[in-house]
């Protein structure tokens, strides 16, 4: 769920990162299935013997390697979300429900010799009627209708008929964990810190192995004009999800507005390593990182950042404008208009 950080960090998204190194991982699988396609393909025209057996190896090999990817992608996107599934019972629906249609696909384009030809058309009805039950499970325990208004409602940025709904969600529901995560990020934008820490200190009793309680008690410290107590909850997020880029870019945030320039240093280049997904936080990223780095004496590593930040003159253009055309206060305006004067000072030629 994207939303705004701070006052100052306000173009902050939280989620899953993406990694800027070549995607081998869907190229496995994407390679497999078509290699598995292809060789199926023409399986059945390939006289008996060697070319038969070679293409049989083809249609199998095109399986294991497109298995094999989809293994990698889903242990990767279990590393990355880390501290971020809301609930380890539902969790394996979806990668449950994408093997077996895969595996139904490769039972499909297997065609075995008679009289053993039954065990492929066994197999692919097992395998279709395992993920329409994987479907079905994942569409039954599917957040309320209410609490999905309440999200679409926020979206829009329509915050007293989220919380109405909300509220609905909540006489049934009284500890359900998003309901009460987007009744906590509601209270910190609407700037009702009391209210946004008391929810944020039930989503720690009901899921301290959970990253948004400890993120949304932080934030709210952040967004309150209190960064030194924001850092203990905040670096607990990032022990919690330390794949997740947007935690750590929020307690470089907290430490750079603490003074702790060694806590910005080192939280603002973890977050950057691991892949910041919105260019106005990279920016704003690499601007506390530069000013942090100068107070710490590295002016080489420093002007590394400065050289960066030449190359964001676009998306400072498009983020006044975004500033002008949005709904931000007045106060929250002017706070980001005084950041992007501060990164076009220290992009200029000396």
């Amino acid at each position: 769920m994207s939303h705004k950080t701070h006052a100052s960090t306000a173009k902050g998204r939280a989620g899953l990162v993406t990694a800027a190194a070549l995607p081998w991982r869907p190229l496995m699988v994407i390679g497999g299935v078509l290699l598995a396609m292809m060789a199926g393909a023409t399986l059945w025209i390939v006289p008996a013997g060697n070319w038969f057996a070679l293409t049989a190896a083809l249609v199998g090999l095109g399986g294991v390697l497109a298995l094999s990817g989809l293994a990698l992608l889903l242990g990767q996107h279990r590393r990355a979300s880390r501290g971020l599934e809301r609930s380890s019972r539902r969790g394996y629906l979806l990668p449950a429900m994408i093997i077996s249609l895969t595996l139904a696909f490769l039972a499909s384009l297997v065609p075995l010799p008679l009289p053993y030809a039954w065990p492929s058309t066994v197999l692919f009805v097992v395998f279709v009627l395992s993920a329409l039950w994987f479907a079905w499970r994942m569409i039954r325990t599917a957040a309320p209708a209410e609490y999905q208004r309440a999200q679409q409602a926020y979206q829009r940025g329509d915050h007293a008929a989220a919380l109405a709904l909300l509220d609905e969600v909540e006489r049934d529901h009284p500890d359900d964990y998003g309901t009460l995560h987007l009744r906590a990020l509601i209270y910190r934008q609407r700037r009702q810190y009391d209210r946004a820490r008391e929810v944020s200190e039930r989503l720690l009793e009901l899921r301290p192995d959970l990253y948004y309680g400890y993120a949304e008690l932080g934030l709210a410290f952040l967004a309150e004009g209190q960064p030194a107590r924001a850092r203990k909850p905040l670096r607990r997020a990032t022990e919690v999800a330390p794949e997740l880029a947007e935690g750590h870019f929020n307690l470089g945030i907290a430490c750079a507005e603490a003074a702790d320039d060694q806590g910005a240093v080192e939280a603002l280049s973890r977050a950057l390593r691991l892949g910041l997904n919105d260019s106005v936080t990279r920016a704003m990223a690499r601007y506390h990182l530069f000013v942090a780095l100068q107070a710490l004496g590295r002016h080489d590593e420093a002007e590394v950042e400065r050289r960066y930040l030449r190359r964001y003159a676009g998306v400072l253009r498009r983020w006044r404008h975004e500033l002008r055309e949005g709904s931000f206060s007045s106060s929250e305006q002017q706070k980001e208009e005084t950041l992007i004067a501060a990164i076009e000072r220290v992009t200029r030629p000396v």
